[in-house]
Formats: structure tokens, C-alpha cells, sequence
């Protein structure tokens, strides 16, 4: 079994308007601002809980797992996804 521990913010600044939204929802106070932007300033404490990705207007935030596989080595992966519709 894969146990993500570990959070990955991406952070699009194109798309940023500094609203802080992010900041003030964040239970853990993983994000602030620099610059007029939003930044994972302690992503270490990230709980992958998604609350700024899900109430960010602009859709400037996604929250990615970083998972280990059972050699050790990190595996990048998005933490929720959606898998395509199948028709019956």
C-alpha cells in the first residue's frame, strides 16, 4: 500500500490575485503571501486537507501528493483525481 505524507503546492502566480483566501482558510498556516502572492511557505505542515485548492477563485492552487513506492523513491501523483466517465 502507498501512504502519502507528504503535500506539493503549485501555485500558478499568472493566476494569483493576492486575495489571501488561501491563507485565511488554511488550518495548518501553510500558506502566505510574498509579494502579493500566494506561496507554500511551511508545506511540511500540510495536512492535504485541499481547503485552498477548492476555495481559490482563480484556480491558482493545486495540492499533489508525493507518495512513496515501496523502494523509497518519491512518486509524484495528484492527491484526488477524477477518473473518466464510463459508459454502459
Amino acid at each position: 500500500m502507498v501512504k502519502t505524507n507528504k503535500f506539493e503546492h503549485v501555485i500558478q502566480e499568472k493566476w494569483c490575485k493576492g486575495c489571501e483566501i488561501c491563507v485565511a482558510l488554511c488550518p495548518k498556516s501553510v500558506l502566505a503571501l510574498s509579494g502579493g502572492k500566494a506561496i507554500a511557505e511551511k508545506p511540511g505542515d500540510c495536512i492535504g486537507c485541499l481547503l485552498c485548492e477548492m476555495r481559490c477563485p482563480d484556480f491558482a492552487i493545486e495540492v499533489h501528493g508525493i507518495e512513496k513506492n515501496n523502494s523509497g523513491s518519491d512518486l509524484k501523483e495528484k492527491f484526488f483525481s477524477v477518473p473518466p466517465e464510463v459508459e454502459a
